[in-house]
């Protein structure tokens, strides 16, 4: 069953914000790596700012830190997922080009929404599934993905990274109805942080920003990441995770506005036309999701 359609309406405006947001995430990492920052710092000082941030917010909304038997196994299914997006998607851009490693990682709306399937034992509408293709032809012409550089590696940790993603939205739905947003975001963080801690010392790190550009770009990725991981807590405790998921293809599309207006990359004509397929199909998701279909 379907939620009410005004809780799957709520969810997806909730997840069409938490797009956008961390759609800014990546010209903020753009920033702080032409800064001088490397990319195992990074992750390792986003989660450190996202567990200090969640603690302030838990404290001050006066959230209980409890964490409820039947959260647990789901909060660390949250943690692996997120960790396998962070080190996935970063490590296969060593290998393969970043619109490449983009496009691989966007298979996750499709994997959420078969693994869905399967569990609910029933095929999404005729229209679901062409919106599902539709989005993910749409991001390939507007990330324009080079198919010059196919290192298997690359290609495998891209894989890895759209797999956490299917982990991450499906156990955060499970978890985020059994206890608060922002308590959950900190146990993920909390349990998150020596990983990512040890596999930044091991890489030679700390190696934090040179230049102002490179700290306004750190705190921009750091702080719009934890508001957006937050609001996919929120997002998928409101609505299935299928259609979160697919409002999620707007991130990207953010990402290149962005980058349009801030790093003065121009998009093709073909690059509109995708984005305007991708909108398109998000929309005709969101109306199948409040249909049921």
């Amino acid at each position: 069953m379907t939620r009410q359609s005004s809780s799957q309406t709520s969810g997806l405006i909730t997840a069409a914000i938490a797009a956008a947001s961390l759609g800014l995430v990546t010209t903020g990492v753009r920033l702080a790596y032409d800064g001088g920052m490397n990319p195992s710092t990074l992750i390792a000082f986003r989660v450190a700012v996202g567990l200090i941030g969640t603690f302030a917010v838990a404290l001050v909304m006066r959230r209980a830190f409890t964490l409820p038997a039947q959260a647990r196994w789901p909060m660390i299914g949250v943690t692996a997922g997120s960790l396998t997006i962070a080190f996935g998607y970063m490590g296969a851009v060593f290998f393969i080009p970043v619109s490449l490693a983009a496009l691989i990682f966007y298979l996750f709306p499709i994997l959420i929404l078969g693994v869905t399937a399967v569990v609910a034992r029933r095929l999404p509408s005729l229209a679901t599934m062409a919106a599902f293709a539709a989005a993910f032809a749409g991001l390939a012409l507007a990330l324009g993905s080079s198919l010059d550089t196919l290192d298997w590696r690359g290609l495998a940790l891209a894989f890895a990274a759209a797999v956490g993603g299917t982990i991450f939205l499906i156990t955060a739905a499970r978890a985020s109805r059994r206890m608060d947003a922002v308590v959950l975001t900190f146990y993920t963080q909390l349990i998150g942080l020596p990983i990512v801690t040890a596999a930044m010392l091991s890489m030679g790190g700390p190696v934090m920003p040179t230049t102002d550009i490179g700290w306004l770009g750190l705190t921009v990725a750091a702080g719009a990441y934890i508001v957006g991981v937050i609001l996919q807590m929120v997002a998928v405790r409101l609505a299935d995770p299928a259609p979160v998921s697919m409002v999620s293809n707007l991130e990207p599309l953010v990402t290149l506005v962005i980058a349009a207006a801030i790093l003065g990359e121009r998009l093709s004509t073909i690059q509109y036309l995708g984005c305007a397929l991708v909108l398109a199909a998000v929309m005709v998701a969101a109306r199948e999701a409040m249909r049921g279909g």
